[in-house]
């Protein structure tokens, strides 16, 4: 219990800090679904040593709280709300009107804060509006309208700037600028929804964005969403859509330039690139790695009809609904990620591949607790790299000195659906690959992935076509027998594998489990305690290779209790020699429902 004990105190220690309430019972939740007992602990050999991911510090405490006893502003036009903004205090309210367009790009001022007072900007239906629950195209009919004319969005946030709460708005934009846009006359550009602009000057603290519909359009490109490129962010209860561009990336939220916290809860976020992404910008320039981070009960959208305008008309790029380049401490449960195919990149919906080159050479991808979400109709599952094989002056990033580091990932009870590989936008399935990257800086040394916890997860294969591996490990360039492990401290516990395990040089069974996973000299045989309570399906036409005694392998298809009804919990085989006692593969229970 040793693992479930630390976390605990984790947990305990939060709730202390802060006041995050319903936030604290969801994660005793997540700790009953982590299952991080160790083999040894029921009848396996070998350590119990397992990495353990930190789960944030500090949550955000986002309830409702309007301040109270300041003045009103009642603003009912653009020149008012200016006013407002202008000369509005801590403690002050402004009051858009429900159906009224305010056009124009509007700043968020630095204020003298010395108390920490909110100002609220909120819509003058927000009653309509619940807190807590997440908003719609159709809640547009309650909020006042901010539109964007030119390439700079809605809201920027000024530096310095603090204590700013948004709620029950609708922002968008119908610019003209030609930059980015397509030979469409109409089909034009806006940067951002909502960002800052600049590098210079205190970060700016405290902005929440609640209940909030923003959005692009068919014909208008929009390279960023929400960016909160500030401290102590929150996005909840909002509708991020149509955030797409013309040969450029996009993303629906996320940051590069910010330290954290930060919460992202109750969202609807559909993009083309990244819905969420940290790091990729900014190097060694930025504040630090962006930390604490609690992403929460979202649903990540990518529509079926951007495969024809991505891979056949490239008017948009995709690749992925959630990469970490840098960040520490992040907590991703319970959301629903629907369709990512293969375009920009491979096809992975989960990308966590640490960019020193990109986000500063303090970046680093550690301590993720990724844990119940349900991965739908992706071409791949999560995609790793253990070193920025682009750091270094060869590769065109000559101030970056530092590969970074990856480790302490907690990676459960996620259920994967494949995309169908064989259709547009199709591409092999892979449920998890492990690459140790390459480090540039020593000679092209290989990497090792390391500190991985991958436990209860089911991978299901497309329909059509069985899927093409489930964990594949690459060599980074190293022929066998490997002088650098290919992995560390990585362990495969009670999974539900569509294929058997593989990598560069092809290796399965226990003989790829000792080539690729490796023996440590102080413990023999170690990969058998790491590599356990796993049902492996041997695809038609495979051999069937020998595994563990505590693991199982079968040429039969596997069945599961209802999958019209999303429900992919193992049915047969029945196979619970685990490290739990518990069914291979995912809970059902304590997955989304979106």
């Amino acid at each position: 219990m040793q693992i479930q004990t630390e976390i605990r105190q984790q947990l305990l220690a939060t709730s202390r800090r802060t006041k995050i309430g319903a936030q604290l019972s969801c994660l005793i939740l997540i700790l009953g679904t982590l299952t991080l007992n160790s083999a040894a602990q029921t009848g396996g050999s070998g350590p119990s040593s397992k990495p353990v991911a930190q789960l944030p510090r500090i949550y955000l405490d986002t309830s409702w709280q309007q301040p109270i006893g300041g003045t009103t502003w009642a603003a009912h036009d653009v020149t008012q709300f200016r006013t407002a903004l202008t000369n509005s205090v801590p403690g002050d309210v402004i009051v858009l009107d429900a159906g009224v367009t305010y056009s124009g790009s509007f700043t968020l001022p630095a204020k003298t804060n010395p108390g920490n007072k909110w100002i609220y900007i909120i819509s003058s239906q927000l009653a309509n509006l619940p807190a807590g629950t997440r908003v719609s195209p159709a809640n547009a009919i309650y909020m006042p309208k901010l539109v964007a004319p030119g390439a700079t969005g809605p809201f920027t946030v000024a530096y310095g700037a603090n204590y700013w709460r948004l709620a029950g708005l609708e922002l968008t934009a119908a610019s003209n600028y030609p930059t980015g846009c397509g030979t469409a006359a109409l089909h034009c550009m806006t940067y951002f929804l909502m960002n800052i602009i600049g590098t210079s000057g205190a970060l700016a603290d405290h902005i929440y964005v609640d209940r909030v519909y923003g959005h692009g359009g068919p014909l208008q490109d929009l390279q960023g969403g929400i960016i909160t490129n500030w401290n102590n962010a929150a996005l909840v209860d909002s509708y991020i859509d149509d955030v797409h561009i013309k040969v450029y990336d996009s993303v629906g939220t996320g940051c590069y330039r910010c330290l954290g916290p930060i919460k992202i809860v109750n969202n609807y976020i559909s993009s083309s690139t990244e819905n969420i992404m940290f790091g990729g910008a900014g190097g060694n320039g930025n504040p630090g790695v962006p930390s604490d981070i609690e992403i929460r009960n979202n649903y990540l959208y990518k529509p079926l009809a951007w495969v024809t305008a991505s891979v056949t008309n490239g008017s948009m790029v995709v690749k992925n609904a959630f990469e970490v380049k840098t960040g520490q401490r992040i907590l991703f449960d319970g959301n629903a990620i629907e369709n990512v195919w293969a375009h920009g990149q491979l096809g992975y919906a989960i990308v966590l591949t640490v960019r020193t080159s990109q986000g500063g050479d303090f970046a680093v991808v550690n301590d993720l607790t990724i844990t119940n979400n349900v991965l739908k109709n992706v071409v791949s599952g999560i995609n790793s790299l253990a070193e920025d094989d682009l750091c270094g002056p060869s590769t065109g990033y000559p101030n970056c000195h530092n590969p970074g580091s990856q480790d302490r990932w907690n990676i459960a009870n996620n259920l994967i659906l494949f995309y169908d590989p064989k259709i547009l936008g199709g591409n092999r399935n892979v449920a998890l690959a492990m690459s140790g990257g390459l480090n540039r800086l020593a000679g092209n040394t290989p990497g090792t992935t390391r500190g991985i916890v991958f436990q209860h997860n089911t991978a299901v294969s497309a329909a059509s076509t069985p899927c093409w591996n489930s964990i594949y490990f690459s060599s980074n360039g190293q022929a066998p027998p490997f002088k650098v492990p290919i992995s560390n401290n990585v362990w495969f516990l009670d999974n539900v594998l569509c294929d058997h395990p593989t990598g560069d040089y092809g290796y399965v069974g226990t003989t790829g489990l000792k080539n690729y996973m490796g023996n440590p000299s102080t413990v023999p045989n170690d990969f058998n305690a790491r590599f356990y309570g796993n049902v492996i399906w041997a695809q038609p036409g495979e051999t069937v290779p020998s595994y563990p005694v505590t693991d199982l392998t079968q040429a039969a298809p596997f069945t599961y209790v209802n999958p019209s009804a999303m429900d992919y919990q193992l049915l047969t085989p029945v196979w619970t020699n685990t490290t739990d006692g518990k069914q291979a593969g995912i809970d059902n229970n304590y997955l989304p429902n979106h």
